[in-house]
């Protein structure tokens, strides 16, 4: 399995990391969208997207709606981990296509469960 990151934290993007190595995926991150579109021209297509929505440069939304917008990546699914937990925001990104939204902070069992609901894994999370 093969996720992206996209975090301006470093701490955030490392936190991640960890977790994911745990269920096995492979790791590929970037600092902000346009760091995260150039990550998917160079390693190609991924199954997942983790993506942060205050970012410099190319903001979250700025990302999800490019990446909804080419052929290539717009059936990646995309799960939205942000400290933003407005309303407004969540349904916006939703409606942009993202698949989840999950506030920080988080846990690894809250993270682990969305990336299992989104690619539609079976079994446990634990």
């Amino acid at each position: 399995m093969r996720i992206l990151s996209i975090d301006d934290s470093n701490s955030i993007r490392h936190a991640v990391r960890k977790m994911l190595e745990v269920i096995g995926a492979e790791f590929f991150e970037g600092h902000d969208g346009q760091e995260g579109l150039e990550v998917l021209e160079k390693i190609g297509p991924v199954d997942l997207i983790l993506l942060d929505m205050e970012m410099p440069r190319l903001d979250g939304m700025g990302f999800l709606e490019a990446v909804k917008k080419d052929a290539r990546w717009k059936s990646i699914p995309v799960i939205v981990v942000s400290s933003i937990a407005q309303k407004e925001q969540m349904i916006r990104a939703i409606q942009e296509g993202a698949k989840q939204y999950l506030t920080k902070p988080f846990t690894s069992e809250q993270l682990l469960t969305k990336i299992v609901d989104a690619l539609h894994l079976d079994g446990d999370v634990e």
